[in-house]
């Protein structure tokens, strides 16, 4: 019996058979060789049972691009088998789980008032003439009463122009505070559980849930966080705005946090170490709107090489 320290190289070992056996290429010769490797040990058996398992995950996916990923990395290995085990796991497995994740987004984003989908921003006039910039892949709600002007923000980011109601606050809520104003311009972000409000004019109260409260004026900016004390800072407003041309403004900002804001535009998945690559910085004007030029600049000025599977998956890897 195999040791549990070779389980490892068994994985692999079971990509390398799945990938040739169903590249259609496989020998009666090399199927006699397979059969043999699964009944040798009962390890082999379970470890290409969970391969085929995790191969039929993409039935249950929508986005079936995912299958035609995974065969463009496979299709090196049709003609050698010993070579791509290990990166053919690593592709199948994130490219199941980015399908899965793309088109399992909570209810309520999918039923929001407003939204916006990757790459695509959109303004949008409420009832009260004011006026909310929805940037890529964002969603919100809106409620407005006799007594106050409410829009929730469930993801991504917005710019909002309120029309002046000194009978009506305008607040925006998040899970993880509020902003309030009476007339102002403001923008509001959220994004992995921190809500980010910049104020552009006039002022503005941010609150976090344990109602910690903060005054903006024009040029200061604050995290929501849950449990986490409420400060602000100022920033460049024409950095922190230029999403709104679809450009993203980088000083020196680590390429791991370029790649992450270029994923939001990038209809595909990027996929990276951010890690191996936190000793890389990059500064520059950046395409949003053109995210296939913006990657191949980032790959021309940077120590990384990028590989396009199909345009549904890209592996970015920092040069050795």
């Amino acid at each position: 019996m195999t040791s549990s320290s070779h389980i490892p190289s068994i994985i692999e070992q079971a990509a390398q058979w799945h990938a040739h056996m169903h590249s259609g290429q496989a020998s009666a010769a090399e199927q006699e060789e397979f059969e043999q490797w699964r009944h040798v040990d009962m390890k082999h058996a379970e470890a290409y049972a969970r391969m085929e398992k995790l191969w039929s995950s993409f039935d249950h996916v929508q986005d079936v691009p995912g299958k035609a990923t995974l065969n463009a990395v496979i299709k090196p290995a049709r003609r050698k088998r010993v070579k791509t085990a290990a990166s053919i796991l690593s592709v199948l497995i994130v490219v199941v789980i980015a399908g899965l994740t793309a088109h399992t987004q909570p209810a309520r984003v999918m039923m929001a008032d407003y939204s916006t989908g990757i790459g695509e921003q959109r303004v949008i006039q409420l009832a009260d003439s004011s006026l909310i910039t929805l940037d890529t892949h964002s969603a919100v709600n809106v409620d407005f009463s006799a007594g106050q002007r409410q829009v929730e923000l469930l993801q991504g980011k917005m710019l909002i122009q309120v029309a002046k109601d000194k009978q009506r606050p305008f607040i925006v809520e998040t899970a993880e505070g509020m902003a309030r104003a009476l007339g102002t311009q403001y923008a509001v972000r959220r994004q992995r559980k921190v809500t980010q409000v910049t104020v552009l004019e006039s002022s503005v109260e941010a609150c976090n849930l344990q109602r910690a409260c903060v005054t903006l004026q024009p040029g200061d900016s604050t995290r929501l966080q849950q449990e986490l004390a409420v400060s602000k800072a100022q920033v460049d407003l024409q950095t922190e705005m230029a999403w709104t041309q679809f450009k993203l403004v980088a000083d020196d900002m680590p390429l791991a946090d370029v790649l992450r804001e270029v994923q939001r535009y990038h209809r595909g998945h990027l996929y990276f170490n951010a890690e191996a690559m936190a000793h890389i910085h990059v500064s520059g004007v950046f395409a949003l709107n053109d995210t296939a030029r913006t990657l191949k600049v980032l790959a021309d000025t940077t120590s990384v090489s990028m590989t396009q599977y199909t345009p549904w998956l890209t592996m970015i890897k920092v040069d050795k």
